[in-house]
């Protein structure tokens, strides 16, 4: 019996083929797993000895970590009491299609045994589930709005943020109306790759930008490097209805086309309202309904996305304590006149318009 591969073999194995080599993949792995850890509530200090903590508790630690090989994590997962050791393995080795990842968990059928239950019921009750359900139509779509546009994540967004050619018109028609000057400090919410920043960093102001994706923040960076070495830029990790930076800081405040991702919109532009200076002024670019479906807010993000009519965003901005609140033509098709693009798409942008600015002062 000791040499039955069954009982010898660890509580949970998955295996995954990956098309990068292993240095690359296990890179990525390392990242995305911290980062949606983070997301659920629980923090991982990528070291060896780093501790694994839910909320202020600690239940594990970081104990080998090769990077491009193996990262285990020594977890005891019942904090109420005497624990088994649950050992989590990462490991990636070279593969036929570049590398082949596999996950073991050790000792988690002792965990579920010690209440009555069997690996069984677990995998069939609770992991199956959980795995099968971000096949189902609305969590794959959450997962692709996320990836490219609601929190841009991965090599392609990192590509297409680095130039976001749809994104010029509204960048330029924002620039045209809040007309930066040296003596401005400018805060940017949602600043996705940096490309907007690179651009409003020309009028000689400094600026904060903030992001919630790790990855935009890392284009952003690349994009403005001068400027941050100089003192002139400071990039943020962090949400917009909890911006991480001072009240009444800043004489300006953009934020391009993502007012219609934020949970709550007032909340965002509250936030917005805070960080201004008396007098400090907004522009916020938003999408009226008539984008929904079309290649500016195609599916799956169109049903994940909140578009707005003129009249709602300057409601929003009035609850959130702006005044002077009013709402102008993005004029997409003339902006993409002078950014240079190509006649076809300053077709598609003439034929759909439907963009929005929000244009508000702090009293």
């Amino acid at each position: 019996m000791a040499d039955d591969p069954a009982i010898a073999s660890p509580s949970l194995v998955l295996r995954f083929p990956v098309p990068r080599p292993p240095a690359e993949a296990f890179a990525v792995l390392a990242d995305r797993l911290t980062d949606g850890l983070r997301r659920l509530g629980i923090q991982v200090d990528p070291r060896v000895g780093g501790a694994l903590k839910e909320g202020p508790q600690e239940f594990g630690r970081l104990t080998t970590w090769k990077p491009g090989e193996e990262l285990v994590l020594e977890m005891r997962p019942i904090t109420w009491g005497e624990s088994p050791t649950v050992t989590v393995r990462l490991q990636v080795v070279p593969g036929p299609a570049g590398s082949l990842v596999t996950l073991e968990a050790d000792g988690w059928g002792t965990v579920l045994e010690a209440f009555g239950g069997g690996p069984l019921d677990w995998y069939a009750g609770t992991l199956l589930p959980a795995v099968l359900r971000q096949l189902a139509p609305s969590a794959l779509g959450d997962w692709v709005t996320d990836r490219k546009a609601r929190r841009p994540t991965g090599d392609e967004a990192m590509t297409t943020y680095r130039d976001p050619v749809y994104h010029w018109p509204n960048f330029l028609s924002i620039l045209d109306r809040i007309q930066l000057s040296p003596s401005d400090r400018l805060l940017e919410v949602a600043c996705g790759g940096g490309a907007f920043l690179h651009k409003a960093l020309e009028s000689g102001c400094t600026a904060v930008a903030v992001d919630h994706s790790p990855d935009m923040l890392l284009v952003a960076r690349e994009a403005n490097r001068t400027a941050i070495e100089s003192g002139r830029l400071v990039l943020r990790e962090g949400e917009a209805d909890r911006l991480p930076v001072p009240d009444a800081a800043f004489t300006c405040c953009v934020c391009t086309g993502a007012i219609g991702f934020f949970p709550d919109s007032v909340a965002a532009l509250r936030e917005m309202h805070r960080a201004l200076a008396p007098g400090g002024r907004i522009a916020v670019y938003g999408s009226s309904p008539s984008l929904r479906g079309t290649p500016a807010a195609p599916e799956p993000i169109a049903s994940r996305v909140r578009f707005f009519e003129a009249e709602e965003l300057v409601s929003l901005a009035r609850a959130a304590g702006f005044t002077d609140a009013r709402v102008e033509p993005a004029e997409e098709g003339k902006y993409a006149r002078s950014a240079g693009l190509p006649a076809e798409l300053v077709a598609v942008f003439d034929g759909l318009g439907g963009g929005y600015l929000l244009l508000a002062r702090k009293a």
